[in-house]
């Protein structure tokens, strides 16, 4: 970290009035914007002493060349809010550290459609580490960080934080109410989010209990997601979307209503190695679309739960399948997949251990999988199957 900060921190309660409150039955958040706003014009790190805060959706907006230390302090969103919004934001920011805190949510009483977020990060972004950050009960990411196509937020890290029943509600396919909620979009689903993000790190986290997606990463490249845990996701666990060059490898995946790793829409020359994905909703792995992908030495263990939806086409209970979306956006082939040297177990109510349609798959290689349970079948569908390659699976 490069950084800037020189002399003693501002210590945030000295903005505060005589005899504060401490237990967040008070809002100071002027007084905390203008804290921060002294840190960044003095070139001084920011200290929030250990006590409860009380924040609005309008957030405190963070500057470059700050560290902010915040290791016991608790931010409370008010449970009146009432629009969109954020704990902390910034805007095309570098140099940026976050250290410690609790950020808390009351999606339990605010209204449908109101999505907040913990940390919010936009534009010409590089240079950030958020670190030991707690966040819990918000109703879109607990950190999302959004760059784009000709701009693309740069060198971000996300480590050991925890990040618990946030986003927007997404009813699941098979239930009455499915898709996400009125009033949310794409960008509040994932505990974390990052779109447009280069040379990242996620490592040593835990994102559980996800009410869409436990993670989304969109048209991201150069990316390590290693040593994290996704449990319990209303929908995916680990999810990319038109990414590139993205290994994530040591994660444990469990109990994701949906599929437990999706790589799709035109993904390129990513890994997944060493992981253990297991009882996820649909398949253990969803991977359509893409090319140069490596899948190897990972556990995939009873995946598919859910039963497939045979009248609509959709056929999702094996452990992987390798296939196409018909709808998706950028017509991308199915094509130079490595399936290696993974344990598989299947029940008997899965439709194969590892389903590979032929008719749009080319350059599929399956080799020395060990595969367990029940149903052991490698099933190869359509007229092409010379283009998939079987070798030493047992």
């Amino acid at each position: 970290m490069n950084s800037k900060t020189s002399g003693p921190s501002v210590l945030v309660t000295d903005f505060f009035p005589r005899g504060y409150a401490t237990q967040g039955e008070l809002s100071y958040q002027q007084e905390i914007q203008n804290a921060v706003e002294a840190a960044a014009e003095r070139n001084q790190s920011v200290l929030f002493p250990p006590m409860v805060y009380r924040l609005n959706e309008s957030g405190v907006r963070l500057h470059s060349h700050l560290t902010v230390w915040m290791y016991g302090a608790v931010f409370v969103l008010d449970a009146r809010c009432a629009r969109d919004g954020q704990a902390f934001f910034g805007d095309d920011l570098t140099d940026l550290r976050i250290c410690g805190g609790e950020i808390v949510g009351r999606n339990d009483v605010w209204p449908a459609g109101v999505n907040i977020r913990g940390l919010y990060l936009t534009g010409n972004t590089s240079n950030v580490r958020v670190q030991d950050m707690h966040m819990r009960d918000l109703s879109s990411n607990g950190i999302g960080v959004f760059g784009t196509s000709e701009m693309p937020a740069r060198d971000v890290w996300v480590t050991d934080c925890v990040i618990e029943h946030c986003c927007n509600r997404y009813g699941d396919y098979m239930s009455k109410d499915a898709g996400p909620e009125k009033g949310s979009v794409r960008e509040d689903q994932g505990l974390i989010a990052f779109y447009h993000v280069e040379d990242f790190v996620v490592r040593g986290c835990r994102f559980e209990r996800s009410r869409s997606d436990g993670t989304h990463f969109y048209r991201c490249r150069r990316g390590h997601f290693v040593h994290n845990r996704v449990y319990g996701a209303q929908m995916g666990g680990y999810f990319l979307e038109t990414c590139e060059e993205v290994l994530a490898s040591d994660n444990v995946i469990l109990d994701n209503g949906s599929r437990g790793v999706t790589i799709e829409r035109g993904s390129r020359n990513c890994i997944l190695n060493g992981n253990v994905v297991s009882n996820s909703g649909r398949e253990g792995l969803w991977a359509p679309d893409s090319a140069g992908l490596i899948v190897t030495s990972n556990i995939f263990d009873r995946n598919g739960r859910k039963p497939n939806d045979l009248e609509r086409g959709r056929i999702w209970n094996a452990n992987i399948t390798i296939d196409d979306d018909p709808g998706e956006p950028t017509h991308s082939p199915t094509h130079d997949y490595l399936v290696a040297h993974n344990i598989i177990t299947t029940t008997e109510s899965q439709i194969a251990a590892i389903r590979i349609d032929a008719e749009v798959a080319r350059g599929i290689v399956v080799r020395d999988n060990t595969l367990l349970g029940d149903n052991r079948q490698i099933l190869v569908q359509g007229r092409n199957e010379g283009h998939v390659v079987l070798e030493g699976n047992v």
